[in-house]
This record gives C-alpha cells, sequence and structure tokens, in this order.
C-alpha cells in the first residue's frame, strides 16, 4: 500500500510539474515581452519627442526667416530709393546744367520697388530755407542742404492720421549745392507681414529701435510705448518679458518663444539697417496635441495579454507614434509657401508634404529610385537635377548638426519654373549611420525679380558691362542662400604694359572683350564682377566640384589667349585662383584670401595659367 501510495504521488508531482510548465513559459514570455515592449516604447516615446523639438525650432526658424526677410526687404527698399536719389543726382551733376524745378521734377517719376511706391520730389535751396523750424522734415532737408544725404526718422502729417520718413540727397553744381531731391515713403510699407505663412495667425509686425521703443505700429497705434508694453499686449509677462528684453537688447536679430494660457507664441527680430531700426513681429501658432497613453497602463495591459496580444500592442503603438508625425507633418503643411520633403537613403525615395500637389508638377507625393534612375528628378530643372542627385548620394557624409541651403528650380503645374530655397539637415539612426534628410524648400521666385531689380540699380560696370563692386555683395547675399560654390579670382596679365604700350583706348577694349568672355562662360545666374582695374571675381553657384572648376578656369585661359584686339600687337593672358564654398569659407571675405593666395601663386609661376588650393 505504501509503495502504490509512493508511487501516486510521484505521478501526482509529474503531472503537476507537466501542467504548471506551459503556464509558467506563457507568464515568462508574456514578462518578457512587456519589459521588451517597455523599452521599445520608451525609445518611440523619446523619437517622437526628438522629432517633435525638431519641428518645434523648425517653426521657430520659420518665423525668424520671415522676419528677416521683411526686415532685409524694408533695408533693399530704402537703399533703392537712396540709390534712385544718387543716380538722378549724378545725372544733373554730369549734365552741368542749371538744374531748373520743372526739368528736374520730369527726370523724378514715382519709384516703384518691390511692389512698394514712393513720392518723389525735388525743392531748390529757397524752398528748403522757408521751411519752418516746427516742421518733421526740416532737420532732414537742412543736412541734406549741407551736403549730407539722410534719412529721417519717422514724420507724423499734423493730424497724426499718417506717418512716413523722407529720405533725401543733395544737388550739387560746381560744389555748391543749390537744392534737395527727396522721397516720401508711407510708414505703412516699411513692413509687410499679410507675406508670412497661413501657418502663423494674428501676426503682429511692429518698428522697433535699438532700445526697445516702438518706431511704428500700425495696428493699434501704439507708437512710443516700449517693447516690454507691447509685449503684454501679446500675453508676454513676468520672467518671460525680462528674459526678451534682455535678449533683444542683446542681440539685433533672433527668436524667442513663451506658453501664454492661449497656447505657444512666438516672437523674432531683424535688423531693417536703417536708423539701427529692427522689424519686430509676435505670433501665436496652431495649438497641436497628441493623445499618449500612460507607459504604466500600457505595462498593465501588457501583463494580462498573450505573447499575440503584446505583438499587436507593438504594432498598435508604432502606428500610433507615424500617425502623430503625419499630424505634425500634415499641419506644417499648412505652410502656404513653404514646403516639406524628407529623403529615404533606405529606399531611396523622395517624398513631398500633401500641398506639393497644388503647386509642383507631380502625380503623387513620393518619388522613387531618385538617384538610380534618370527620370527620378523630373520635378527639378534640368540644369540642377545634377547637383540635386550628388547631394542626395552624399548624404552619408553629412552630420547631424550640419545645416545646408541651396537654390533649385522646381515644375509648377503650368509647366513654369519657380526658384526654391532649399534648408535640410541630416537625420541618424541609433548606429550614428544618415538614415533620412529632412527639409524645407521655400518660394523665392520674386526674392530672385526683387533681387534682379536691384542688380539694374547702379552696380553695372559702364565699361565692361558686368558687375561693380557691388556684385561683392550680391555674392554674399548668394551664399546666404546656397551654401556650395566656386569664387574665380582673375587678374589680367602686364595690363600696365599695354596701356602704356598701346593707348588707353586698347586696353579699355581689352577689359571689354573679357566682359563678354566671362558673361559668355558662366551662366546667367553667375555673377560676374568688375573690382578693379584689371581685376574680376566670379561666383559659380550652386556646385564646388573640383572637376567643374578647372574646366571652366582652362577655357577662360583659352578664350582670353585666343583674343585678337584692334590696336594691340600683343598676345592676352590672364591668370586665374579660385576657392570652394563652404570648403574655403561661407562668405566672400574668407573664400577671396584663399582664391588670392591661389591668383599669387599662378603669378608668381610664369602668369597665364589656373590653380586651386
Amino acid at each position: 500500500m505504501e509503495e502504490i501510495a509512493a508511487d501516486t504521488a510521484v505521478k501526482g508531482g509529474e503531472d503537476m510539474v507537466q501542467k504548471r510548465g506551459p503556464v509558467g513559459r506563457a507568464v515568462w514570455m508574456a514578462v518578457c515581452g512587456a519589459v521588451l515592449l517597455s523599452v521599445a516604447l520608451v525609445m518611440f516615446i523619446l523619437r517622437y519627442r526628438a522629432l517633435e523639438e525638431e519641428l518645434d525650432r523648425m517653426l521657430m526658424e520659420s518665423l525668424a526667416a520671415h522676419t528677416t526677410l521683411d526686415g532685409n526687404n524694408t533695408g533693399e527698399l530704402i537703399d533703392g530709393l537712396s540709390a534712385v536719389l544718387d543716380n538722378v543726382g549724378q545725372l544733373i551733376s554730369d549734365s552741368g546744367r542749371q538744374p531748373e524745378k520743372m526739368w528736374v521734377e520730369s527726370l523724378l517719376k514715382t519709384a516703384v520697388l518691390a511692389g512698394r511706391q514712393a513720392e518723389m520730389g525735388y525743392l531748390e535751396a529757397g524752398e528748403v530755407a522757408q521751411i519752418p523750424e516746427e516742421s518733421g522734415e526740416h532737420a532732414s532737408l537742412r543736412e541734406a542742404l549741407s551736403g549730407r544725404a539722410a534719412v529721417s526718422g519717422l514724420i507724423f502729417a499734423p493730424d497724426r492720421s499718417e506717418a512716413y520718413i523722407l529720405v533725401t540727397r543733395p544737388v550739387e553744381l560746381n560744389g555748391q549745392t543749390v537744392g534737395v531731391l527727396l522721397a516720401r515713403l508711407d510708414a505703412g510699407q516699411l513692413s509687410q507681414p499679410e507675406n508670412h505663412s497661413t501657418f502663423f495667425h494674428d501676426v503682429h509686425s511692429v518698428i522697433a529701435g535699438a532700445d526697445g521703443t516702438v518706431v511704428y505700429e500700425s495696428m493699434t497705434k501704439s507708437n512710443g510705448i516700449s517693447l516690454g508694453e507691447l509685449g503684454e499686449q501679446n500675453g508676454l509677462f513676468g520672467r518671460d518679458a525680462q528674459q526678451f528684453i534682455e535678449a533683444y537688447r542683446n542681440s539685433e536679430s533672433g527668436s524667442f518663444c513663451y506658453d501664454p494660457p492661449g497656447g505657444r507664441c512666438y516672437v523674432a527680430w531683424a535688423p531693417v539697417h536703417c536708423n539701427d531700426w529692427r522689424v519686430v513681429q509676435f505670433s501665436q501658432s496652431i495649438n497641436i496635441q497628441v493623445e499618449r497613453t500612460s507607459a504604466l497602463q500600457t505595462a498593465i495591459m501588457l501583463l494580462s495579454l498573450a505573447v499575440c496580444g503584446i505583438l499587436a500592442v507593438l504594432i498598435w503603438r508604432q502606428r500610433v507614434r507615424l500617425a502623430g508625425e503625419k499630424l505634425r507633418y500634415g499641419v506644417l503643411a499648412e505652410f502656404c509657401d513653404t514646403l516639406i520633403f524628407e529623403y529615404d537613403r533606405e529606399r531611396d525615395s523622395l517624398e513631398f508634404t500633401s500641398n506639393a500637389l497644388d503647386s509642383l508638377d507631380l502625380e503623387q507625393v513620393r518619388l522613387e529610385g531618385v538617384t538610380k534612375r534618370s527620370g527620378g528628378l523630373s520635378v527639378f530643372h534640368p540644369d540642377d537635377a545634377a547637383a540635386v542627385r550628388r547631394v542626395l548620394s552624399s548624404v552619408s557624409e553629412m552630420t547631424p548638426e550640419q545645416v545646408d541651403h541651396d537654390r533649385v528650380r522646381l515644375k509648377q503645374r503650368d509647366g513654369s519654373y519657380n526658384w526654391y530655397r532649399s534648408q535640410y539637415k541630416a537625420v541618424c539612426g541609433p548606429d550614428g549611420r544618415v538614415t533620412q534628410i529632412i527639409g524645407t524648400l521655400t518660394d523665392i521666385s520674386a526674392q530672385i525679380v526683387r533681387e534682379a531689380e536691384l542688380r539694374k540699380q547702379a552696380q553695372q560696370d559702364p565699361l565692361t558691362g558686368v558687375y561693380n563692386r557691388a556684385g561683392v555683395e550680391l555674392i554674399n547675399a548668394r551664399l546666404e542662400q546656397i551654401s556650395r560654390g566656386v569664387l574665380f579670382m582673375l587678374d589680367l596679365d602686364d595690363f600696365k604694359s599695354i596701356n602704356d604700350n598701346f593707348g588707353h583706348a586698347a586696353g579699355d577694349k581689352l577689359l571689354m572683350a573679357v566682359g563678354h568672355i566671362l558673361n559668355e562662360t558662366f551662366r546667367t545666374d553667375d555673377i560676374v564682377a568688375r573690382v578693379g582695374g584689371d581685376e574680376f571675381v566670379v561666383f559659380l553657384s550652386g556646385s564646388d566640384n573640383i572637376k567643374l572648376a578647372e574646366q571652366k578656369g582652362q577655357e577662360l585661359l583659352d578664350r582670353v589667349r585666343e583674343l585678337r584686339i584692334e590696336g594691340i600687337d600683343a598676345v592676352a593672358s590672364v591668370s586665374v585662383g579660385a576657392a570652394r564654398a563652404p570648403a574655403h569659407g561661407r562668405n566672400y571675405g574668407a573664400l577671396s584670401v584663399v582664391a588670392d593666395k591661389a591668383l599669387y601663386q599662378v603669378k608668381n609661376g610664369g602668369k597665364g595659367g589656373f590653380a586651386l588650393l
């Protein structure tokens, strides 16, 4: 009986072990799955928050970019008016003719710059002397009469219903100031916040001084108050207000964000480059919230599920995360003038936000095989597609901190091409390798048109037809938009001896011929300028390819040697030095130093050659 009882007990124990085994394994798998999923969930949340912070940064940069553009436009408008007055004044001086009022006024017409107008006029010296001292225009006109061009502060009409600024320029004849050219610009045209993306609503734009005093504000007529008081009207109080005022006083441009009860708000400021004024813009963005389930609730739910349930929850959570990302991208797609793109390195695909279908010649938002097949970038201009393919093929060389800029042309639905400014950066995976490129495309076609208008105003060298030293500023402006390019620096060899032996008229013919060669050798979008007597610079934008630079340099050498100028019984030659952006610098000053070293390396080696350090 004892033996039978023992056998029964052993068998019962074995049965219990056999019964508990599957249950224990299921529990163990559930616990392990829950832990693994919890870790994965935490990683997903961290990645999501990182992406959320990155998108918030992009919103800040977008408002700052709009504010900077507004400030630049205002500064360019005032500079453009000054250039028009300078040109008319120079024309009067060169004519040697007594500037009669009717004749001068016939030279002046209403100036239109970037869609904004200004009233032009002329006052003789006697008329200026009769203007009463209490007039807001008195100080600027008297300063111009003393021989100095001036831009006034804000001038109000007697009833304070209108405000304007006054741009003046003296008219001189035989060393005497005989009158004043002037332009009155309505203050309402100093800032145009309606150009902002619809993603930012209720944009509040003002002009303020460096000390924080509001110079002009059109919405509530709050001229003269401080930015601190204006900030209170926009929900900026306490410590946030102090930090904003401190940041504003310490830097002439910047941005700031704060969280009033109504939702997240932003403020950005940028210089106007006149009278130490700045454009300041307050705005509130659409509040975006994505509902999340807490990690604790998720863990409790996972403990009650089998392995299959855990995997299902994992898939579901991943879909929620992706849905949140798509929601953020969808809201960003509401930018009326900005497109967002994402390049997936593994799939070799380029995907745009849905608003691209409204403007670009696309049938679908995703382009496949963009670097491996010829038609993958058909929406880009044929001249830009190769450069875009090179950038996408070399994304592995980018660093997470690196932000690059470029300009490209994209085909519109009507078949035309618009210029876009591209800003992009790399996104790395957990192993540190670049997996994606995320960036924005902003339509700058109107800016390109304005740039072309400014190029026509007092920037052309009268002898060669290329830009004068004003081309240096154009190169710097281009480098702010495009991070890659090549700067060529050219110097005619033995030009002084040509002038001495064959006369200055023959030397001028040689200079004109070289200017013609430069315009033919480079694209119309490249910048060619004469910066000295026999010195030229050329900026080839969009490519820093060494082989292309050497090809252009050799072409210049060959074409100049082939020149035959009437009156010059000698073979002309040119020495060329070059520097690449961004490898050698990101502005004209840095690039010109390297290009100048390369140029003198050629000069010391016998002249008539090309060098790229």
